[in-house]
């Protein structure tokens, strides 16, 4: 049985679990932190959640991940069998990891942990944001799904990584990005309408409110 350690909390083991509950992969949920142990530390290296534990052993990072799920659980298919396909819709992955989630997390302390508001990432944050979002519609379809007619990895990561930074966004200026890009909130509005994802969101964000509240 594939075992996913990581915090409901997370975007990113939100993401995993998804991908899970489509593939209709039988699992166990364990919670596990963050951190720099010895123990942790040999099943993830960098001590990063979320990681997976297989039969072989233990993977992380959510790309490894999604890769050695479709290859070990290939139906359905969460990745196009077009090896160009295949790559754009790992480029609009990327794009939603690299221009929408990291650098909304550098809001991270102040929305979730109460801590002072970082003005230099106040002025540095949305500019890569907005650039973030052009490339995104740039590359999504929207035909329904990102990358057209088939939900994919694309999907799962847009919902959650966006979703992620207009939670930032409309604590920190009062942003929300499914309001200023309406193409983005119809697509939401689609997206989580499906069983796996309003399931998993809707845990993801019981436990982040939950998690605000015992920190203030």
């Amino acid at each position: 049985m594939v075992k996913i350690y990581g915090i409901p909390a997370s975007n990113y083991y939100s993401c995993v679990k998804t991908v899970l509950l489509e593939k209709n992969i039988t699992f166990e949920e364990i919670i596990q932190l963050p951190g720099q142990n010895d123990e942790l530390l040999s099943r993830s290296p960098m001590g990063k959640v979320p990681f997976i534990e297989t039969d072989n052993g233990f993977l992380s990072e959510t790309n490894v991940i999604y890769d050695y799920i479709e290859e070990t659980y290939p139906t359905p298919a969460l990745y196009p069998a077009d090896l160009f396909a295949k790559s754009k819709t790992k480029e609009v992955i990327r794009i939603v990891e690299l221009y929408l989630d990291a650098p909304a997390r550098r809001h991270l302390g102040k929305v979730v942990f109460g801590e002072t508001l970082n003005e230099t990432a106040y002025n540095e944050v949305r500019p890569i944001i907005k650039k973030g979002l052009n490339a995104f519609i740039n590359r999504a379809k929207f035909a329904p799904f990102v990358m057209g007619e088939e939900f994919s990895y694309a999907d799962i990561a847009s919902i959650f990584h966006i979703g992620f930074a207009n939670f930032h966004t409309k604590d920190i200026y009062g942003w929300d990005i499914t309001e200023t890009h309406p193409e983005i909130g119809n697509y939401f509005e689609h997206v989580s309408k499906r069983e796996p994802v309003a399931q998993v969101m809707s845990g993801m964000e019981k436990t982040l409110i939950e998690l605000i509240e015992s920190l203030k």
